[in-house]
Formats: structure tokens, sequence, C-alpha cells
């Protein structure tokens, strides 16, 4: 990445933390773990819309607020499929093995004050940076793009969740959640921009 690119994080990293409450500190659950089916979508040969599911799973921590929660995640997927990648201009279908890496900056947003104890609606947004890694089947034969091919990635994403506060007891509150994001990503592999957009659903406890 850039220095411009480095900027703007540091820039969205400072506005999170200034959004934050200090004196919501402990009454709301502060890390989550969670795990996520991901649906890709995109151009076939460009994009993993043939295998279309992959899974994963993060840690997520959060700061505090009412109304405007930053959060800081990292998050790991895997996917195992057949497919077509393009080799140049030729259409060469191989299985594959993909890994994946993220880090991810965001802001939940709750229209009706968060309550400390029940159910809560969101809407979430998030800055993403990742790391790819996609090994191809040596059974396939290419010409022109490697076997293995590696790179990062930057995207966002934006959707809806749910949360529901299971108990009063501070500072050890326990929470389930559940989110659909919308995720618009890529990354150059295999000599082309590779979209890595999805749908993502994701469910995870908090604490």
């Amino acid at each position: 990445m850039g220095q411009r690119s480095q900027f703007l994080i540091i820039c969205f990293s400072l506005f999170l933390c200034s959004v934050s409450e200090a004196n919501n500190y402990g009454i709301y659950p502060r890390t989550r773990l969670g795990a996520r089916q991901s649906l890709y979508s995109g151009e076939k040969g460009k994009s993993f819309t043939e295998t279309s599911v992959g899974y994963g799973a993060g840690v997520s921590v959060f700061l505090d607020g009412r109304h405007f929660i930053p959060f800081f995640g990292f998050n790991v997927g895997t996917m195992a499929g057949r497919q077509v990648f393009l080799d140049d201009t030729t259409e060469v279908t191989a299985s594959f093995n993909y890994y994946s890496a993220a880090t991810e900056m965001g802001l939940q947003i709750f229209p009706i004050e968060r309550r400390t104890k029940g159910f809560n609606v969101y809407f979430v947004g998030m800055a993403i940076v990742g790391y790819n890694f996609v090994a191809l089947s040596k059974n396939a034969t290419l010409t022109s793009i490697p076997y293995s091919d590696q790179s990062f990635s930057g995207g966002y994403a934006a959707g809806i969740g749910t949360e529901w506060i299971m108990n009063n007891a501070s500072p050890n509150k326990w929470a389930l959640n559940a989110e659909v994001l919308f995720k618009k990503e890529s990354a150059t592999l295999f000599k082309q921009t590779f979209d890595l957009s999805s749908m993502v659903f994701a469910v995870g406890i908090g604490w």
C-alpha cells in the first residue's frame, strides 16, 4: 500500500477512537468470536463465482458507545473447489485451494439507543485490508500463469446486524449476534484483477 493509503487508514483509526463513549466502559460486551460463510460473485474466470461458498472465523474488539461503536477485527478464511481460471486468454479448469487473512476497521451504528440487555439492531460499515493465497492443482496444464499466487487486497463492506445481550452482569456480559454483509474487495492474482466480492453471513458470541 502507498503512503496515501496508510495515511487514510491512520486517520480512519483516529476517527473511530474519537467517536467512542468512554463513560459507557464495561456495560457492553467488548470481544467477539465469530464464524462466517461467504457467497462469492463476479465474472467467470476472474472470481470465485463458480465455487461460490467459502468459510471463515475471526475475532473482533469493540470500543464503547450507545449509538456509535468502533471496532477492529481479524479474520481468516478458506475455500476449496474446482472452476475456470484464465491462463492469459485461455480458460483452464483446475482444482484449487484458497486461503485468506484480513484486518478490519469499522463502525457499528445503532439508530435506536443500544440496550444494556435484550435485542438490538444496528448497521455496520468497515474498511478491509487482506492477504490472499491461491494454489492450483498441478494436474492442470498452464502456460502463462503460475500454479500458485499471492497478493494483498483492499475493499470495504456494509450491512445490517442484530445483537442479543443475554444478562445484566457487568462487566461479565454475554451476547449473541448475526450479520449480513455485502463486501466489495479485489486483489491482483494470476496476472489480473481478481474479484473477491461476496455476500457474508456471520454469527458470533461476545463477552
